[in-house]
């Protein structure tokens, strides 16, 4: 099946946000106040006896350039200075919290030819919630918080909803989210979630750095359930999560309608600082019915059907530059038949990916739908302020038939076979002035194979080379 995007514009609903603001307000009972849960980078704001602000912030400047450029339809090479700059104000009393993001994303050097989606939104309020802390919350060290309106959330490691670190935007959300958390370990969520759509869509917007506020994305919604075990003896941790996701389309765009369910559970160990074994285990299944196009009909009732598996083990090494060698594997389902109606194809959400292929932003070649990969990883510390990274990835189809996600290439027929390329990648992070200076340079590497060079329109100059280097300031 071929997936469209899943979201559709539409106002704010602010009214409804006031009332439930002036709603959970009411709700005050007196009790102390617990650190909040999830609240921007760099905000440890704790309800006090007495109010108190706190004002934080981070600068971003990420040069990048690749060239050439793997994804059809844009120019052979690309370049951008993305900027992001963000503000915290997190203010606290008793029991209560209030917590404003404002986040400003805008690319330099890129023109119209270039790609330009998750670069740009520009003077962003990203959260803009109130929050209320409950310490004796089913027993003596139970601390729920419960928050109301805009705000970011990462679930588990983010594969499916998470906030962007390396993307110059941010997923941010329009709902509630109530977090439950013991001193054992034990952490209960539920959340009601609207997604927000980045504002201006037009290219020509973007690359005029244009302000106009985003919008919650019309009859979607996500409802979900998360619960993490406390850890076991060896320190292995195991969670588990449920999310309903829902798109009621308009008429005239039924291919977006998505009616699906997702359950998932995520088991994990970090290997000791002194050496030792670590691993981690993800599986999702999705499953009910969405919207796409067959054989040139849009449909909104296909069956949906997909899962994704990540595996890895760890072994880090009580040596000089503490090394830690990592062996990873990711599927994530394609659609066996474009023709028939299934959608096998996995849907990534709203999560995040640096963290698992590389480099996004204007590189990315990597998304979490029908893709087969196993990498190595090494991690090394040489000194306290200094660490750096080196991966290599093989990089396969899941099915042939279906896309190459995120490029624009594809062979119905099948016949350019399933294999993308290997990737290398590699970065370095200096900490120049501990919290407050980081200086960080990359590059990524893609040699193309059989897929890129045989399906049908394809003719790269080359194999993509990516690089970048970041400079962060934090206040």
């Amino acid at each position: 099946m071929t997936r469209r995007p899943p979201f559709a514009a539409s106002p704010l609903c602010p009214r409804i946000v006031s009332l439930v603001a002036v709603a959970l307000l009411a709700l005050h009972a007196p009790a102390r106040a617990d650190d909040a849960a999830d609240v921007a980078p760099d905000s440890d704001a704790t309800a006090g006896a007495v109010p108190h602000l706190k004002i934080s912030g981070s600068q971003r400047t990420r040069y990048e350039r690749l060239d050439p450029q793997f994804r059809r339809g844009f120019d052979d090479s690309d370049q951008v200075v993305a900027l992001q700059t963000s503000v915290v104000f997190d203010w606290s009393y008793d029991a209560f919290q209030v917590v404003g993001e404002i986040m400003d994303s805008r690319g330099e050097l890129n023109d119209e030819g270039s790609f330009l989606t998750n670069t740009v939104d520009t003077l962003e309020p990203i959260q803009a919630y109130v929050a209320w802390h409950k310490k004796g919350v089913f027993e003596d060290s139970g601390n729920s918080t419960l928050r109301v309106g805009r705000f970011t959330l990462d679930l588990g490691k983010r594969r499916l909803i998470g906030r962007n670190r390396y993307r110059n935007t941010a997923n941010n959300f329009l709902g509630a989210d109530w977090d439950w958390r013991d001193s054992e370990g034990r952490n209960l969520r539920i959340f009601y979630l609207m997604p927000m759509l980045i504002e201006p869509a037009d290219a020509a917007s973007q690359l005029a750095n244009d302000v106009a506020l985003d919008h919650a994305a019309r009859g979607t919604r996500v409802i979900g359930a998360y619960y993490q075990l406390p850890p076991f003896a060896d320190k292995s941790v195991v969670e588990t999560y449920l999310l309903d996701y829902d798109v009621d389309p308009p008429s005239g765009n039924l291919a977006v309608a998505a009616h699906w369910t997702a359950a998932g559970a995520r088991a994990y160990r970090v290997p000791k600082p002194t050496g030792g074994w670590g691993y981690e285990a993800e599986a999702v299944w999705e499953w009910g019915r969405a919207g796409g196009t067959l054989n040139g009909v849009t449909r909104s009732n296909l069956e949906q059907n997909a899962y994704l598996v990540h595996l890895e083990t760890s072994f880090a090494f009580d040596a000089r530059m503490r090394p830690t060698l990592l062996l990873r594997y990711d599927y994530a389902s394609g659609d066996k038949d474009p023709s028939d109606t299934t959608i096998e194809r996995f849907n990534s959400l709203l999560g995040a990916r640096s963290f698992d292929f590389g480099p996004t932003n204007i590189y990315g070649p990597i998304s979490r739908s029908n893709i087969n990969t196993p990498s190595l990883r090494l991690n090394l510390a040489p000194k306290a302020r200094w660490q750096s990274t080196l991966a290599y990835r093989w990089v396969f189809l899941a099915q042939a038939r279906d896309q190459w996600v995120g490029s624009g290439w594809s062979d119905p027929t099948g016949k350019s076979g399933r294999t993308i390329g290997k990737q290398i990648e590699g970065s370095f992070t200096w900490t120049a002035i501990p919290n407050r200076l980081t200086v960080e340079p990359g590059f990524a590497y893609l040699e193309l194979g059989r897929f890129a060079h045989q399906v049908q329109g394809s003719a790269f100059r080359g194999d993509p080379l990516y690089f970048y280097l970041s400079i962060t300031t934090t206040f």
